[in-house]
């Protein structure tokens, strides 16, 4: 027998939102990669993982934060969070957020979430790693982002019982102590609705990490392709060290963030210093270990006694003991250091000579003016119809119109080094035919 509509229709189930918050360098950018890589067998599971495009997660954070790297600013920030919220809302089943830059939410901001998803139950997720590990690791992403700060330098002030007062010990600590964090982020929330995933030791299976999140999210772990790389390796102690002096030499008033982020970030630190084989590894200095074990110790401590659920093993966050002839981080072979820079100078003249061939390229098409002019008039309702959609989403419009139309319509992206020159040689003609 068939029930009828009213029947069968019961109250909608509450939609469940993860929000997985940090930390940063505990395998987040692997997670993010295999969650964006799978987003269609994601929904086709019931679940969503939101956003237009890889960064959404992380304009969200820092909208929610109201934040964003010093000196700098991006006109698509205000509003992610709003607009990720709102995507959320309109779907009906699980939903996974992610993102290590929430971890440091101040009490304010976190409220300001929860509340903003009330009509869902949250969970929060953190995944941790011993601190021997996530130490060096952190300091050289620091170093990836403009810092110029020495290791010794580094490691002290997180080592202060007032810590608080040292901005480079509050980046790390609000970001990497799953006690502090979560003494914001779960404060309202039952324990079993806080997740901790610990990150197996070195030589564990590639694939324990995802497994654990899934059981952490509810996922099937074997539904999903993990066939893509999508590590975020770390930098040698070599590359870091070339860095942090390329950082100390830069004229920060004259090299602005965004430049900074393109080219020495994401191209020189992340796919060509990165990518150099068997580099020497950063490993934390036998003397801070006792310190490093004992302070892990009592976040393991606090973490037992709020009663979280843990998905993995917590002692797996105290750090095992490590070499005792580990070489000095701020004491590199300086030959290596001297051969990262050759490098480096190498990767980054051949980009300024690709980037020389293609401007030749767009100044001098292949494609007569005629014809190109023509192309543009096909493409001129598409293009409207694109930058009103632009206009209505309240987008900076150049910014978003340029990057949308050369992703979506090759032709533009080939014209669009002489959509000038054609325009001008319309405005001229326009002015000989006035003149007749």
């Amino acid at each position: 027998m068939v029930s009828s509509s009213s029947e069968s229709a019961g109250p909608r189930a509450r939609p469940v939102v993860f929000l997985h918050v940090g930390a940063a360098k505990s395998g987040t950018t692997y997670l993010q990669n295999i969650l964006w890589h799978n987003r269609d067998r994601l929904r086709e599971h019931g679940v969503l993982y939101p956003g237009a495009d890889m960064a959404a997660h992380v304009r969200a954070a820092f909208d929610l934060r109201r934040t964003f790297f010093p000196g700098a600013s991006d006109p698509e920030i205000p509003g992610a969070w709003r607009r990720l919220v709102d995507e959320v809302r309109d779907w009906p089943g699980t939903v996974i957020i992610s993102q290590e830059l929430f971890a440091p939410a101040w009490k304010k901001h976190v409220r300001r979430a929860l509340a903003d998803l009330d009509f869902a139950d949250v969970h929060v997720v953190f995944t941790a790693r011993d601190l021997a590990r996530q130490i060096p690791a952190h300091w050289q992403e620091d170093i990836k982002n403009r810092f110029d700060v020495s290791f010794a330098d580094f490691v002290a002030p997180l080592k202060r019982p007032d810590w608080l007062e040292f901005e480079i010990a509050r980046l790390f600590w609000t970001l990497q102590d799953p006690v502090y964090v979560l003494e914001r982020w779960a404060a309202n929330l039952p324990p079993e609705r806080v997740h901790i995933v610990t990150l197996p030791r070195p030589g564990a299976p590639r694939d324990l990490l995802w497994r654990r999140f899934c059981t952490a999210t509810g996922l099937a772990p074997e539904d999903y392709d993990l066939a893509a790389p999508f590590d975020n390796p770390s930098l040698g102690l070599a590359e870091t060290q070339f860095l942090l002096r390329l950082n100390t030499a830069l004229d920060r008033g004259r090299l602005g963030w965004h430049l900074y982020n393109e080219e020495v970030k994401l191209f020189l630190a992340q796919r060509v210093l990165a990518a150099r084989p068997a580099p020497a590894k950063i490993v934390l200095p036998a003397e801070h270990l006792p310190w490093a074990i004992h302070r892990a110790e009592e976040m393991v401590e606090g973490l037992h006694d709020a009663g979280y659920h843990i998905v993995g093993d917590l002692d797996e966050l105290v750090p095992a003991p490590g070499p005792t002839t580990a070489p000095d981080p701020d004491e590199p072979s300086w030959a290596d250091v001297a051969d990262v820079g050759m490098e480096a100078i190498t990767a980054l003249l051949g980009r300024l000579r690709d980037e020389e061939d293609r401007a030749a390229q767009l100044a001098e098409p292949e494609v007569p003016d005629d014809d190109m002019l023509d192309m543009l008039r096909s493409r001129a309702g598409e293009l409207r119809e694109l930058t009103g959609r632009l206009t209505e989403e309240t987008v900076p419009l150049t910014r978003r119109v340029a990057r949308e139309a050369s992703e979506r319509y090759p032709a533009v992206r080939h014209l669009h080094g002489a959509y000038r020159r054609l325009h001008g040689m319309a405005a001229r003609s326009d002015v000989d035919t006035n003149r007749r």
